[in-house]
């Protein structure tokens, strides 16, 4: 779809770049200005992503910055490429103004349709929610099974090492992966049902099992290092329930 667009843009040479250029030139314009938006809109998306933490349910935001950061970029870009090709001085207030509302206007014609195609794909758009983000009680598992193993979704598998809160969510770390969970922190430590573990931040749950390690700061500080790679850190409020249960031995 790239590649379409810098193909049509080429052969209609919008803002008067047909009248100004031959036909090679003009391609290598429209080509060099579309792919290096395309890599920076890219970059730009892995790394609202990180910041992130990979919350998929943030991707209204990380498109919109990311759009915007591509804008203000291209506008800079196409400002340098009219001087040195065309001889036209953009760079002025009211010049990167203009310009950045074509830039603008071509960035979502052009990424509008692979955006929407990637979020239907990863079912962020115009789809139901997965089944791990419904509210309601879950169906009764097996006799003895934790309330909660019935909310993940079977691809984790069951092998529970921790639980984090993120905003109304709560994300359910297992051996195999994790997921979102629309719930409280404190509703999913009830539904554990006496599963080995201890609470150790108002925003984390950890299963016995699951630490190998407890690293110790010369603050006094702890954080737990899980058999997945994950860091949990301890909270002051907490540290006394994790030396109780004898985790400091496996520093």
């Amino acid at each position: 779809m790239i590649l379409a667009a810098v193909l049509v843009l080429t052969v209609i040479g919008p803002f008067g770049t047909f009248q100004d250029l031959r036909p090679l030139p003009r391609l290598a314009y429209w080509g060099g200005l579309i792919l290096a938006g395309f890599a920076a809109f890219e970059l730009l998306v892995w790394i609202a992503l990180r910041v992130a933490r990979g919350d998929a349910r943030r991707w209204g935001r990380v498109v919109g910055a990311a759009a915007l950061g591509v804008t203000a970029l291209e506008t800079v870009a196409v400002a340098a490429v009219e001087w040195s090709v065309r001889g036209h001085d953009f760079f002025s207030v009211t010049g990167l103004l203009e310009l950045a509302l074509y830039v603008g206007t071509i960035t979502v014609l052009v990424a509008a349709v692979p955006v929407l195609l990637e979020l239907r794909e990863r079912g962020l758009v115009g789809v139901a929610p997965p089944p791990s983000l419904s509210t309601a009680a879950p169906p009764p598992g097996p006799a003895g099974e934790p309330r909660l193993h019935a909310r993940i979704p079977a691809r984790l598998g069951r092998d529970l090492l921790a639980l984090a809160m993120e905003d109304h969510y709560v994300r359910v770390h297992t051996a195999l992966g994790s997921d979102l969970i629309l719930m409280r922190l404190r509703d999913a430590v009830a539904e554990l049902d006496g599963v080995p573990g201890l609470q150790v931040h108002r925003s984390h749950w950890v299963a016995a099992h699951a630490v190998t390690a407890v690293e110790r700061r010369p603050d006094g500080k702890m954080t737990l290092l899980l058999i997945n790679g994950l860091r949990v850190p301890v909270s002051r409020s907490y540290a006394a329930d994790v030396r109780a249960a004898g985790w400091l031995e496996r520093a």
